[in-house]
């Protein structure tokens, strides 16, 4: 074994044509850290700090003198930077263009901690707006996978909600990865039910801690993420205000009658088979308890998504159109399981911060 942290996970990893040494990419806590093995002395060599929070794509020079790496981060878009070994110091080569951006007017996040109903330590990404006196509007952002895990990097979508005065919460509830192998379990199966009571403790942190109205309380996410607006939604209708429900899970049975094959495969394990376990998938399923919701609710879907079918997002709105809860439904008709045109990842973000600014009571 060349080296190992209990801080951390290693991401990448790198050896120079000279075969003498190593660089090591290492995710911490969402951040990412660089250091170096030097292979000929068998002896780790602890990395100077990066020019951003996220890096990746090492690659050393011909002679291993220097190494490259793209670099980003909430406040700063992806750019190449040449770290010279020899003086361990870095320098920018690209200059990504962002014209009427000011980028210092971007807010970086700050890491927090908090427990869950259990006592498990959580932890998230708070972003704070500038100049924010007191409690105000929040919206609490839960990430994809179920796997995944949310970092500190280039979201226009936040930065977009900051810039109105709407703050951000984004955690890594259980399941998230970067953790360690027990944590990305425990939302597996049955566990499911836990992974949602995270939900009502995000809520309770942000509160608690003086940075969130408790009236004044959103929720989002995309994907996995949708599933879990759609579970806050309706388990704790009184928590939230408004939602916006990003091509997500509602009826579990449906989805995996309906999503691609090798997704309804992998998926058995992380939620539940539904030949044998129907009807705990129904429990865990939003679509029928859709009539306690209480908050303004926005989906958006692509029409062509084979990840999440869009009958997803049609029994959402049928569902709440016929109880008369105020929905807002955005079809994008050229796109799958997310968006990747910019004029329609324009259009998302601009409605979703358009409603959360009417249903969150934001003025500015």
């Amino acid at each position: 074994m060349l080296a190992q942290r209990g801080d951390g996970e290693l991401t990448g990893i790198r050896l120079n044509r000279q075969g003498t040494m190593a660089a090591l990419l290492w995710n911490v806590k969402g951040r990412n850290e660089l250091s170096f093995y030097d292979l000929a002395q068998n002896w780790p060599i602890p990395g100077p700090q990066l020019p951003g929070e996220i890096a990746g794509g090492l690659a050393f020079s011909a002679d291993g003198s220097k190494l490259a790496m793209n670099v980003t981060g909430p406040a700063q878009p992806s750019d190449v930077w040449i770290l010279d070994l020899t003086a361990r110091k870095f320098q920018q080569l690209t200059f990504s263009p962002h014209p009427g951006v000011d980028l210092s007017a971007l807010v970086r996040p700050e890491l927090v901690t908090f427990k869950s109903f259990d006592g498990l330590e959580l932890s998230g990404w708070l972003y704070r707006p500038k100049n924010q006196a007191g409690a105000g509007a929040y919206v609490i952002s839960y990430h994809g996978g179920p796997e995944g895990q949310e970092r500190p990097s280039f979201r226009s979508d936040y930065q977009a909600l900051l810039s109105q005065g709407i703050g951000v919460f984004a955690p890594n509830v259980r399941g998230s990865s970067g953790f360690g192998k027990r944590f990305v379990n425990l939302d597996n199966g049955e566990l499911r039910f836990n992974g949602v009571k995270d939900i009502k403790a995000c809520v309770e942190f942000l509160v608690s801690s003086g940075y969130a109205d408790p009236k004044r309380i959103g929720i989002t996410g995309g994907s996995y993420g949708g599933y879990m607006t759609m579970a806050g939604l309706t388990e704790y209708p009184d928590l939230f205000a408004a939602g916006v429900d990003l091509y997500g899970i509602v009826n579990f049975m449906t989805f995996f009658q309906h999503t691609e094959p090798w997704m309804a495969a992998i998926s058995t394990v992380e939620y539940g088979d539904p030949a044998t376990q129907k009807e705990m998938l129904d429990r865990l399923s939003p679509i029928y308890k859709l009539d306690r919701i209480k908050a303004a609710t926005m989906v958006q879907h692509g029409a062509n998504d084979t990840n999440v079918p869009v009958i997803e997002a049609e029994q959402i709105v049928k569902t709440l159109k016929a109880r008369g809860v105020p929905v807002e439904y955005i079809l994008f008709p050229d796109e799958g399981h997310g968006w990747r045109k910019t004029a329609n990842r324009i259009r998302s973000t601009v409605e979703e911060v358009r409603f959360f600014r009417e249903h969150l009571g934001v003025s500015q």
